[in-house]
């Protein structure tokens, strides 16, 4: 599939926010998934972070959020255990046209903002998932993100928040795994400093490898 990849552009804006909805409907579970503003998607081309898209002969196939103005968010210098000196960029969301789900895009999408992030100068880069999104973490995961925190946000609704040390240093001793649906596990396992380092099937479900740093 030939594919041609830009930097996305305040003229994008309409056919971001199409390609937003059509994957958020398709989805159809709110609390999986935050349905965002075409506001929110202008202040990320203009001044408060980047996009980066690919494009077929239909358009916008998929679309990644770098984003760097942090201060629309919830903090999250405290429950990933940050210096707030750290330079922090959040993967603020992607979307993929559903019809090419499962191709690999999303990996693809995450790999091009941390070219984009490391370059920028960025030290860490994070991103927020819900537990039942599992095509989310495992991709996040399978780029080199930890699972680090687990709180409740976006109104309330539960988030893995998930860290990347942009220059690679780290290195983890495997601990237990821990089934995606086991929410009291993964409090247990991140209280105690342990990370979601990997994952794996298991039967219909998916769990997840914590590790301490080595």
């Amino acid at each position: 599939m030939a594919l041609s990849w830009r930097k996305l552009s305040i003229a994008d804006l309409e056919v971001i926010f199409a390609l937003h909805m059509a994957a958020t409907e398709k989805v159809g579970r709110p609390e999986l998934i935050r349905p965002e503003t075409p506001e929110f998607f202008r202040h990320m081309v203009t001044d408060a972070g980047e996009m980066v898209g690919a494009f077929d002969d239909q358009g916008l196939l998929a679309y990644g959020v770098l984003q760097w103005d942090l201060s629309i968010e919830e903090d999250p210098f405290g429950p990933l255990r940050l210096d707030r000196s750290t330079r922090l960029a959040k993967f603020a969301g992607s979307s993929v046209r559903p019809s090419f789900w499962g191709h690999g895009l999303h990996s693809q999408l995450i790999a091009r903002r941390v070219k984009v992030a490391t370059e920028l100068g960025f030290e860490q880069a994070y991103s927020t998932s819900a537990p039942g999104n599992h095509r989310s973490w495992t991709n996040l995961l399978g780029e080199g993100f930890r699972i680090r925190a687990l709180k409740e946000q976006y109104g309330g609704h539960l988030r893995f928040l998930l860290l990347k040390d942009l220059e690679d240093r780290l290195q983890f001793e495997p601990v237990e795994w821990c089934a995606d649906e086991d929410i009291a596990g993964h409090r247990r396992l991140l209280d105690a400093e342990c990370e979601g380092i990997d994952w794996r099937h298991a039967g219909e479900r998916h769990e997840i490898l914590y590790g301490r740093r080595a």
